[in-house]
């Protein structure tokens, strides 16, 4: 049978953040690398420099596995479900996890870009870092550093330059090189452009919905983890399960009910007579019963309504992700900004769904999306 599960999913948009092209006079001309890659110098990666630290754009830290989602006067750097800080830029203040104040320089916000203070975020998430001045016999024109921020390397400091002798170059050339000239617009009548509507500037009327299925791996308790810890949230999903994962995990089945989430049923065959087996051992193992359903995709178009006896079909065909391949900015780019819209997020509990996680639920709680609980009162997105 065929098991593709459809992520209906329409996920959060992280708001890609980015800054106006950076004045080159104004800059201090730093490379960033990150192990053993070298970086491109420009404005996504220079550093700036102030009261004598270094800070740095948010950003980088990606490739370290140390991820940022940011808005307004707010950035996370958050590394797996429970290691994050909280750089608030307006007040200045700085928080870890559990909510104690954090004595570090302030992070920065320069236009839409966030930079933060390379020591201490180093420390913080097991990092180390070297500040290395480029020999001259590669870059002649000016003394120029270069910031290395290592979780493992190959390379020593002195081998990864030799390495690079030539992408520091080209890098540093193409950062200096005058911009081009724009393109004259040719003149004569305009073409009107019919306005368009913006998008709404709070998701306050933007109703979403989280649910998950596919709990038979080792991920879906992490998961549950992350939602439980997240202290302002409070966010309460729905869990699509089969009779052989409540079998296999009796125990992960009944904390998630006792976490206050919804369950429902995964019909793999699409039949009442399946759905009365599966309620069967759901009941024995955590004592609850429920009416929700979703259906394997294979099946899903073949249920109709007279096959349900009064059972609550949640369709699983819309904006369909491939969950083995999303990451915080494909998810992002889908989520509708249409206000009063509402949406079903839905998630295998997969290690990749789990790693990208975080950066969701932390950009759902900074713009303040209004997130809803599946449950049998609530009507099923069609």
């Amino acid at each position: 049978m065929k098991k593709r599960i459809v992520i209906i999913i329409v996920i959060i948009s992280l708001t890609t953040v980015f800054l106006p092209t950076v004045s080159h006079a104004a800059v201090t001309p730093y490379f960033v690398a990150i192990n053993d890659t070298l970086l491109p110098m420009n404005a996504d990666s220079i550093p700036i420099i102030s009261g004598g630290e270094v800070f740095v754009p948010d950003k980088v830290f990606g490739g370290l596995d140390v991820w940022a989602v940011g808005a307004d006067d707010f950035v996370r750097l958050y590394q797996g479900y429970s290691i994050y800080v909280d750089f608030y830029t307006a007040r200045g203040v700085t928080e870890d996890q559990d909510g104690n104040t954090l004595f570090w320089p302030p992070a920065r916000r320069i236009g839409k870009r966030f930079y933060v203070p390379l020591k201490q975020v180093c420390a913080y998430f097991g990092l180390t870092y070297d500040i290395i001045e480029v020999p001259r016999d590669i870059i002649a024109e000016e003394q120029v550093m270069l910031v290395r921020i290592i979780s493992s390397a190959s390379f020593n400091d002195k081998t990864f330059l030799g390495l690079n002798t030539n992408a520091l170059r080209k890098s540093y050339s193409e950062f200096n090189a005058p911009p081009t000239p724009p393109t004259p617009t040719p003149t004569g009548p305009v073409t009107p452009t019919p306005p368009v509507a913006p998008p709404p500037t709070d998701y306050r009327d933007v109703t979403l919905h989280l649910s998950f299925f596919d709990v038979s791996g080792e991920s879906a308790a992490g998961i549950l983890d992350l939602l439980d810890i997240q202290p302002a949230s409070g966010y309460q999903s729905c869990f699509f399960v089969k009779s052989s994962d409540i079998r296999d995990n009796p125990g992960l089945i009944r904390r998630i009910s006792g976490s206050g989430h919804m369950i429902g049923i995964l019909l793999m065959e699409g039949t009442y007579k399946e759905y009365l087996e599966t309620s069967a051992v759901l009941y024995e193992a955590a004592k609850i019963k429920t009416l929700i359903v979703i259906a394997d995709e294979s099946v899903e178009a073949e249920i109709g309504a007279e096959d349900l006896n009064g059972l609550i079909l949640w369709e699983s065909t819309q904006n369909l992700v491939d969950y083995d391949d999303i990451s915080v900015d494909s998810v992002t780019g889908m989520i509708t900004k249409e206000s009063g819209a509402r949406q079903n997020l839905m998630f295998s509990c997969s290690e990749n769904a789990a790693s990208v996680l975080p950066g969701i639920i932390s950009y759902l709680r900074v713009n303040e999306y209004t997130v809803v609980k599946i449950t049998e009162t609530v009507s099923p997105i069609m």
